[in-house]
């Protein structure tokens, strides 16, 4: 008998397409499947048009935060509530191919029976990202070799840390496109409420320390349409990029790597910005005092250079 898998969406302020995002939802190929709305306590009408949807479609649950948490907390609700042996998570404002719950769970049991012992295992699939000038791009998910182990453990908390390639490793790990058991987010406790960004980078790192295995799906199965808000600025994921590397401050490898990890971040993000004077200053006294770690970081950057130009304009006015 297949399993029952539950479909969590968050939302906030979304009454112009969280109609869109459920009915994504509702046409997955996959039975028998259910959908948890969680509405992040917002101020528009977003709550009572998913309460209108439920009235038709028995499937769909809608539940409202008693005050607005962010979207960790909303995610936690979803994991509390759910009912399914899996759990994948759609945005508000995302639609998903109809098979993509099918091939996730495919993707996931299948890798499960490769494993000689039990692991979590965690699958996201690649996206396609719609930009706010209506231009496309891909961007791909690590672990989407079916031919070699995917990347786990330490490895990947390292690349996701800071930067060291993995193979096979390369791609985002956003929570939009991601699926895994529902036991395995609460054998983590789920994502950290503290994290009103990087929650999603917070989590990975978390399961890539307790030995998790991450598998991909390099099809795009995920379509976004990237629209600017003022809770994506770049200063706030400055510094929950921060608070990531302040939480796994135990992950690096020596005080001098940690302190170092910490101005890189700051650094690439006067470069995200359009700072460039301020950023190659930076830059030229960080090879001055760090010469073999800068250059390192910059040749891990390499591979990254099309998405975090996208993630600049992404969250630019």
């Amino acid at each position: 008998m297949a399993p029952l898998i539950t479909i969590g969406i968050t939302s906030f302020n979304a009454e112009g397409h969280i109609a869109r995002a459920i009915s994504s939802a509702i046409a997955q190929s996959w039975e028998p499947l259910e959908i948890v709305v969680v509405d992040d306590r917002s101020s528009d009408r977003t709550f009572e048009l998913v309460e209108q949807i439920v009235k038709s479609h028995p499937q769909v649950r809608v539940f409202r935060q008693s005050q607005n948490s962010g979207v960790a907390a909303a995610r936690n609700r979803i994991m509390e509530e759910a009912r399914g042996d899996f759990l994948a998570f759609f945005d508000d404002d995302d639609v998903s191919d109809p098979d993509r719950v099918a091939t996730q769970y495919r993707r996931i049991i299948d890798y499960e029976g490769q494993l000689p012992e039990r692991a979590p295992v965690v699958c996201h699939t690649a996206r396609r990202q719609i930009t706010r000038n209506g231009s496309e791009r891909i961007e791909r998910t690590m672990g989407c070799s079916q031919k070699k182990e995917a990347p786990s453990g330490p490895a990947v908390a390292a690349r996701l840390l800071w930067g060291e390639p993995v193979e096979d490793g390369y791609g985002a790990v956003a929570t939009c496109s991601q699926m895994a058991r529902t036991s395995t987010y609460k054998m983590l406790g789920g994502f950290d409420p503290v994290f009103r960004r990087s929650e999603d980078m917070e989590f990975c790192v978390r399961l890539a320390r307790a030995g998790g295995h991450f598998v991909g799906i390099a099809e795009p199965l995920v379509t976004q349409t990237l629209t600017y808000g003022s809770e994506k600025s770049l200063d706030k994921e400055l510094y929950y990029k921060l608070q990531v590397i302040d939480k796994h401050r135990s992950a690096f490898k020596s005080k001098e790597h940690y302190g170092f990890s910490r101005e890189w971040i700051t650094t690439k993000y006067l470069w995200l910005r359009g700072h460039r004077p301020a950023f190659i200053r930076k830059l030229i006294i960080s090879a001055i005092t760090h010469p073999l770690l800068t250059w390192s970081r910059l040749w891990y950057a390499l591979p990254q250079l099309d998405s975090n130009r996208s993630f600049s304009l992404f969250h630019r006015k």
